[in-house]
């Protein structure tokens, strides 16, 4: 690394050093050839060989999306897109960034391959919330990339099946070409490409789940991190995932309405395609990942209920408010005693029993009982616990806790635990004080060990041992409470817990028809 230089296996590139400069800073290293014009929904492909030195001190442009950070009534915009609309977006986003606090390609140090959130439709690998720099001082090689979204990375069609049944998913393709790159590349950074650990938050989580599910990286990743995300279905509430005949009906009739040609769509600007998708298909998210094809040939829930996904330690968890901004947005929860009876159609000859269990006699309970732990990020984490220590996989699961200062009283939301898992509080508008750096050194160091070792637990960046984290397992689920005083998190009530179990049952009883 003379100079801020490394040779990769496309060519030479120029990094810089971080703001803290005992941190080299590799910005904007393309993984991949621009999917642009003819390469648009496309599977991606090796970039070109370039010759002399390629400066890589600037992130790249964010994957198409909508401009974040130009509503300042957004609860976003002032939490993670402070900047949001000062950032370029383009079609051509395959790029990675790499920070390394080695000076050698001798030391071999453990590598954090990280997958930003935002629902496949937003989001960018250099949001506020992630201080990539501090982290890797830390004793790491830090990984953040990005990858297509929304239309551009999951748009499916027939007309776009390849020969090798890949179809919808370039986005994941994406993804598991940057993580080839790693491979190939990171030992001249520093890094070990035996030991490479993925993490990811919300939609992050679920490309990390849909990673380990693919038969192509068996043997390229060494541990994995879902936050606020790693959750197993019951069957009665809609995913992220669509079916391969859904997804490709649906981009037919999206087509169709829009009045385009596939060549005709192929040549349209961006911008078009998004203002078109949201005029016929509104504003929800409609293109994600897609189960069928080469590289999610089944849904990834069945693949970790049938026990097929490799044997790595797992690190996951929820926040206690994620429901407060989520789940509505994604599920249309039912406020009222009318919406809860039709909800509760779902289940069949086994409504009346929902009924009971949920017990609701005024609208009012009906908003009780979706916020409490057998409906929230609590249920979904916990089966996802559940299934894979029962596999004797080592799980260590978490619940975050801590309510985040600020007049918004937003509590412990969706993504509040990423300040804290890396350190970055520094950069958050919120009012932190000294007791919240101490849990953030204290969360960040579990993180820390976590990648390099596969187990969390030892001392913190100062030699102070951390309080216990003991693994998930079926005889003792224990889940470690992060918050000031770390306390064990508290279990579910008793009524919880029977409409846990009664989802549970629902689900498995539909799993075998």
């Amino acid at each position: 690394m003379e100079n801020n230089r490394v040779r990769t296996v496309s060519g030479i590139v120029r990094g810089t050093w971080g703001s803290d400069p005992r941190v080299l800073a590799f910005r904007g290293i393309p993984y991949a050839k621009p999917p642009v014009g003819e390469l648009r929904w496309q599977m991606p492909q090796a970039p070109d060989f370039w010759e002399g030195d390629l400066d890589c001190i600037e992130y790249r442009p964010m994957a198409m999306q909508d401009q974040p950070g130009t509503d300042p009534e957004e609860f976003w915009t002032d939490e993670i897109h402070p900047t949001g609309s000062e950032f370029k977006r383009s079609e051509d986003c395959l790029y990675l960034n790499v920070f390394t606090p080695a000076r050698s390609e001798d030391e071999a140090l453990p590598v954090l391959f990280y997958i930003h959130g935002g629902g496949y439709q937003g989001g960018y690998s250099y949001e506020i919330e992630f201080d990539w720099e501090h982290t890797a001082r830390k004793g790491m090689v830090v990984v953040s990339v990005g990858y297509r979204l929304g239309i551009m990375g999951f748009f499916a069609h027939p007309g776009l099946i390849d020969k090798d049944g890949g179809f919808g998913n370039y986005g994941i393709a994406d993804l598991y070409m940057a993580l080839c790159w790693v491979r190939d590349n990171i030992r001249a950074f520093g890094g070990d490409p035996g030991r490479i650990t993925i993490a990811g938050q919300s939609a992050g989580s679920g490309a990390v789940q849909i990673l380990m599910a693919m038969q192509k990286t068996r043997g390229l990743i060494a541990g994995a991190i879902c936050e606020s995300g790693a959750s197993l279905g019951f069957g009665d509430l809609a995913g992220h995932e669509r079916g391969r005949e859904f997804a490709l009906k649906q981009g037919e009739e999206f087509l169709e309405k829009a009045g385009l040609t596939l060549e005709q769509a192929k040549a349209l600007p961006w911008e078009e395609l998004r203002r078109l998708e949201k005029e016929i298909l509104g504003s929800a998210f409609h293109f994600t990942p897609v189960t069928g094809g080469n590289y999610i040939p089944d849904a990834v829930d069945e693949m970790w209920l049938r026990d097929r996904m490799p044997r790595i330690p797992i690190l996951c968890g929820y926040n206690s408010d994620e429901l407060v901004l989520l789940t509505r947005m994604f599920h249309s929860m039912p406020g009222t005693l009318e919406e809860l009876d039709r909800f509760a159609d779902r289940y069949g000859d086994k409504k009346e029993e929902f009924l009971s269990l949920c017990g609701c006699v005024r609208d009012e309970d009906v908003d009780a009982l979706f916020d409490c732990q057998a409906f929230t990020g609590a249920a979904g984490a916990r089966r996802f616990a559940d299934a894979v220590s029962a596999q004797g996989r080592c799980c260590y699961f978490y619940e975050f806790m801590e309510k985040v200062p600020g007049k918004d009283n937003a509590g412990a939301y969706h993504g509040a635990e990423m300040w804290f898992a890396y350190d970055s509080l520094a950069r958050c508008h919120r009012p932190f004080t000294g007791v919240h750096y101490d849990l953030a050194r204290r969360v960040s160091s579990y993180w820390a060990n976590f990648i390099k070792t596969g187990n969390p637990n030892g001392t913190d960046i100062f030699g102070n041992p951390l309080p216990q984290w003991k693994p998930y397992t079926p005889e003792d689920p224990f889940r470690l409470g992060i918050r000031q005083d770390m306390t064990v998190s508290e279990k579910m009530s008793e009524k919880e817990e029977r409409i846990y179990e009664f989802r549970n049952r629902f689900a498995d009883e539909r799993r075998k028809g």
